[in-house]
């Protein structure tokens, strides 16, 4: 298998806006609630389930990577969770309804990839076959939301 690091939003992130109730780029409040329906929460990269207690946030997906923002809304745990690992692979709960979006230097959207089951990770090695592919987000296909990146192993 073609060797990938998975980043989660970083733990600072995710603990600074559960600790201050904003977020730590713009300074928009973040909105704690119990969730209706289950979502990934950015720092795990696990389900938040329906009736949990959520924490919803602006974050900027460029952000250390780009000049040019590209915020929008994130969910995390509202307690405490562990960062997924980076050398664990793709998160198997998160094979269905996401898009992968390959980027090259200044953000420049290169090629898109559909995910719904099936071999993520053959569709991970076609983009960064490409040499202009820096990295990878992966985005909910129904909603649009970032959800992580993907960088080269």
């Amino acid at each position: 298998m073609f060797p990938i690091r998975v980043v989660a939003i970083p733990s600072e992130v995710a603990e600074a806006v559960r600790v201050a109730g904003k977020d730590p780029h713009y300074g928009f409040p973040a909105y704690t609630a119990a969730i209706k329906d289950a979502v990934p929460c950015r720092h795990c990269l696990q389900r938040i389930a329906a009736g949990e207690l959520a924490t919803l946030f602006t974050y900027d997906a460029f952000a250390g990577q780009e000049n040019l923002p590209l915020p929008g809304p994130v969910y995390v745990h509202a307690d405490s969770c562990r960062r997924y690992p980076e050398h664990a692979g793709y998160p198997l709960g998160l094979r269905n309804r996401r898009t992968l979006n390959a980027y090259g230097r200044g953000g420049r959207l290169l090629a898109q990839e559909y995910i719904d089951g099936g071999d993520v990770e053959a569709k991970i090695e076609r983009l960064f076959a490409s040499r202009d592919v820096d990295y990878i987000h992966v985005r909910s296909t129904d909603a649009g939301c970032y959800t992580f990146r993907i960088e080269r192993g």
